[in-house]
Parts: structure tokens; sequence; C-alpha cells
């Protein structure tokens, strides 16, 4: 599991920049993805680059001593993130030299490995701050045990080394289509004006855009290389391992499909314009894909969440010429700004970094082969101000990004019934079961996302989040078919650590709702009773 802590919310959203965070905040919304992770079972982990409220993560004895090991009881190995020892010294400043930085991470925190590569540093300080006691010998043994712990449990004093043959399952049929599906379950539909989608085999369509004919820029960076492939390797070095949008569209379509690229990824130029717009005018639809160069960490840094110039004008080039239905797929690591995309376009399509071979799974969705059921995972921003918005601010704050945390669509028409509830008194002890019922009045079978969220309408002293999730299901409906999905709400979960780091309940009307966003007022009211001052836990 990685990386612990808080790394996601750099306070001006560039790589390893401090993160200011409120320590019941932290506890309340960052240290429960790990808890959960520690709770299955993680055998290892990774601390995060940088620091949180300005203490230096690796050589914290709260964050990776109190806070992982006493609080949360991970028991696994900890390695830091890459040269992060050295870092203090050579860049944070946080240490005199690597010797002080070295004893720090040993003496204060739990940290087992430095992750480096050819450096020699971190092992030979730490030979000689034994040799001479400034380190214990029992610090050391507590981290070798803990390495060669998880290489028994992997079985590597047993079988030391891969076996050969594995090599031939690489690309494996049953691996490339779990991939795919991986795809087909995540892109998401944020727009469909007069049902655009799904594409029709008769119709003719022009694809443009240098995303849809590339297998690297679907994959981002950390794959082949740190930054991704070059521009000099381009896609030749998966030697056939993926795909392209292009290419899955030839698939589903039987036929090669009409392109030009129309401007380079980096959005510096339009490119044969006059040819694009000759061809748009004789489509019946158009399909736009945008993205980005691959990046990773440091290096993928923007100064702005805009998208570059020349990709959007593309979309208004082409849309204000053409007067056809517009089609934007966007392939990206990040929510990037739109501009006036939401507006031009017809129909959006987000299908992140779907990785090699989401290709063939993107054009299936544009098809309708498969109906599109993914949810945002974040919040997207309409603004550059919006880049800090999430769906569990406090609820007295605006919330109207471009599209909200959970929003997404299909091609079927859903129904939702109100949801029921098996008591209207939330109680310490005593869950409450929720049930909803959804009927596909469509036409498609569709993979549906159920998310239960809740909203305490008050709560003393504390302004309650907007909405909180608290479970999730996702269920295939049939057309035709009701289909009726239950959850168990535990009082319990809508307990909060408060700034003097106890976790407790305060009672109030609590609010039980199902996809606010795509469903609106599919929810039920229950009263949360508990004892404000009874305490649940505390750090």
């Amino acid at each position: 599991m990685k990386h612990f802590i808080g790394y996601g919310y750099p306070f001006d959203g560039s790589d390893r920049a401090n993160r200011h965070i409120a320590p019941h905040e932290l506890l309340e919304y960052y240290v429960p993805p790990f808890k959960a992770a520690i709770d299955a079972g993680a055998a290892s982990a990774m601390e995060s680059y940088g620091a949180v409220n300005g203490e230096a993560v690796v050589i914290s004895n709260y964050y990776l001593q109190e806070l992982l090991r006493e609080q949360l009881g991970f028991k696994g190995m900890l390695v830091t993130d890459w040269g992060e020892i050295n870092s203090q010294a050579t860049t944070y400043m946080t240490a005199k030299d690597l010797v002080q930085a070295t004893t720090a991470a040993l003496a204060r925190t739990s940290i087992d490995m430095s992750m480096v590569a050819d450096d020699e540093s971190f092992s030979k300080i730490s030979a000689e701050l034994v040799k001479n006691g400034t380190i214990s010998e029992r610090r050391l043994n507590r981290s070798v045990a803990r390495v060669l712990q998880l290489k028994k449990d992997l079985g590597l004093f047993d079988s030391p080394y891969a076996d050969k043959s594995l090599q031939m399952t690489v690309g494996s049929a049953q691996d490339v289509e779990a991939a795919r599906n991986a795809v087909r379950e995540s892109v998401t539909l944020l727009k469909n004006n007069n049902n655009v989608l799904p594409l029709k085999p008769a119709d003719k369509v022009l694809f443009l855009g240098p995303s849809l004919n590339s297998t690297r820029y679907m994959s981002g960076g950390w794959n082949i290389h740190w930054q991704g492939p070059s521009d000099k390797e381009g896609d030749a070095v998966y030697q056939g391992f993926g795909d392209t949008v292009l290419e899955g569209v030839k698939r589903v379509t039987g036929s090669d499909p009409q392109f030009f690229q129309g401007v380079d990824i980096d959005g510096t130029n339009l490119i044969d314009i006059d040819s694009v717009i000759a061809a748009a005018k004789s489509a019946d639809k158009i399909v736009i894909g945008l993205g980005e160069h691959t990046y990773a960490e440091n290096l993928g840094n923007i100064d702005s969440l805009a998208l570059p110039w020349q990709q959007l004008n593309l979309v208004y080039t082409v849309a204000g010429a053409a007067q056809k239905p517009v089609v934007v797929v966007l392939i990206e690591g990040r929510a990037r700004g739109l501009g006036g995309v939401p507006w031009t376009a017809d129909a959006i399509v987000d299908a992140y970094l779907p990785g090699a071979y989401g290709g063939l799974p993107i054009a299936e969705i544009l098809y309708g082969k498969v109906s599109p059921s993914g949810r945002l995972p974040f919040t997207y921003p309409g603004s550059e101000s919006q880049a800090s918005s999430t769906i569990w601010q406090s609820s007295y704050v605006a919330y109207t990004p471009q599209w909200q945390f959970g929003y997404g669509l299909g091609y079927s028409k859903l129904s939702y019934s109100n949801v029921t509830v098996s008591s209207t008194v939330l109680k310490v002890g005593s869950p409450v079961t929720a049930t909803v019922s959804i009927t596909n009045a469509g036409n498609y079978t569709q993979r549906e996302p159920v998310l239960l969220f809740t909203h305490q309408q008050y709560r003393f002293g504390y302004a309650p989040d907007l909405f909180r999730l608290r479970s999730f299901q996702k269920v295939t409906v049939a057309p035709g078919e009701t289909k009726e999905v239950a959850f168990t709400v535990r009082a319990e979960d809508q307990a909060f650590w408060d700034r003097y780091l106890k976790k407790r309940i305060e009672p109030a009307p609590l609010n039980i709702v199902i996809n606010p966003y795509t469903q609106p007022n599919v929810m039920a009211v229950v009263q949360l009773e508990a004892d404000p001052a009874q305490i649940l836990d505390r750090a």
C-alpha cells in the first residue's frame, strides 16, 4: 500500500509539495483507506514523498511509528519512496547531511528498506551507526526480521528464482481479457445529448485526435519507463502487446475508420486542418480524442488545469465548421480543464488512462456493444478555483463542479424506487438495513453502480459533510428486470474525529441517499441517536 500519508493533497497541486492537513482531518479522510488495507492483510507499505504539516514523513516518529505501527497495527515491511532519505539532505534541507538523515530514519521511524538503485550510502551509514552504538543492533534486527518474513511469506526461500516458463504467459488471452474487462467497467459517460451515442454501424464517422491512434498515450507514465515510452520509441516498444482506439473500431465495425490526427499531443499546432474540416462536413458524426503526453511525478506538474489550447481549439473549429454531432473521448490521468468543450460537444466519454489494451473496450462502448457503467472516482472541476473541491467538503460550501463525484451515465433507462429502511432509528450496535429497487426499462443490459451516501442534517460544532460514501455495490440489471439492492448502515460509521482527536457521534437526522447526482431524491431519513460524550476511539 502507498503512499503513506496524505500524498494526494499537496497544497498547490504540485508533486511532493507540503500537505496542510489538520490532524483530525488526516484521521477522518486520509487514514481510513490505509486502515482498510492493513485490516485486509497488506504485507508491505511505502511512505510518501515530502512533508505533512511541515514535518518530513520519512523521518517522522509520529507518522511512521505511532500512527502506522501502533495505532493502525501495521506489521509488514516498510520501504521509502525513491531516494527519500538522502533527499532530506539534498532536496528538502531537513537534515544536515546523509548521516543525520539516515540516523533519523532509523532512530525515529520503523523504516525497513531504502529504495534506491545503486547508491550504497544507506547500507554503509547504517552499518557504521550500529558499530558506533548510535543505532542499536536490536533496531536493525527488527527491520531484518520484517524483510525476512516477507521473503518467507512469498516463498523466496523455497523458490528464489522465478519460473522462466512464466514469461510465456505475458500477453496471455486471459490477462488481456482481464485488462479489457477493467476498462469496460470503468469508462465513464459524462454527457450524451440526444442519444448521440452509441454510434451505429451505418454512421459515417470521422475520428480525430492523437490519443485515438496511440497505445502509449492510453498507458501514461510508469509503463515501459518512468515517464512512459519516448517519442522515438512510440508504440513500437510494445511489440504488438496492446491496441489503439482505431484498431478497436476496426474490430467492432469490420472496416478501417477514417482518421486524421488534427493536432499534436502537446496541442501546439493544428495539422492539415483544411482536410479535417472537409472530411468533417461529409461525416455523420465526429469523434475527437483529447489527451496528454505521458508523465509521472514532478515531471507531470502543470501550471494550469486546461488541456493544451490547440486540442480544445480542434473541437471548437471542427464543431463550428461541420455543424455535426461531436463526441469527445478523454484519455487522461487526471481531470484536465476542458474550457467550452462540455457545452460544444454533444457527448463526452472519460476513459481515464485505460492501459495498453484499452482501445477495443472504448470502441465497444462507443458502438454500444457495452453500455458504459463507470462512475467518476473524483470531483471533476469546472474551473481552476474548484480544483480542491470534494464531495465530502462542508455542506454549506457550494459544490458546483463540472461533474460530481460518482457521476456517470449508461445507455439503458433505469428507474429507482425510493429507499426503504428497516428502522427509522439508528443507534450504536443496532444497524439499519436500507433497500432500493432498480428497474431496467431500456434495451441494454446495464451494469449499475449503486452508491450509498449519508448526509447528517446538522452536526453540533462541526459542519457536516455534503456527502460521505459509505458503501457501494455494482449489479447487473437485464432489460425488463427489477433488482433489489440492500445495504447495512451503521451508526459507528457516522462517527467523526474532532479537533481534540476523539472519535464520537453527534445525534441528528441522517439522510441515506442513493446515487444523488444520477438519481435525484432517492433517499430516506433516519434519526441518528448517540451520546455525544461517548468516545469511540482516540488518537
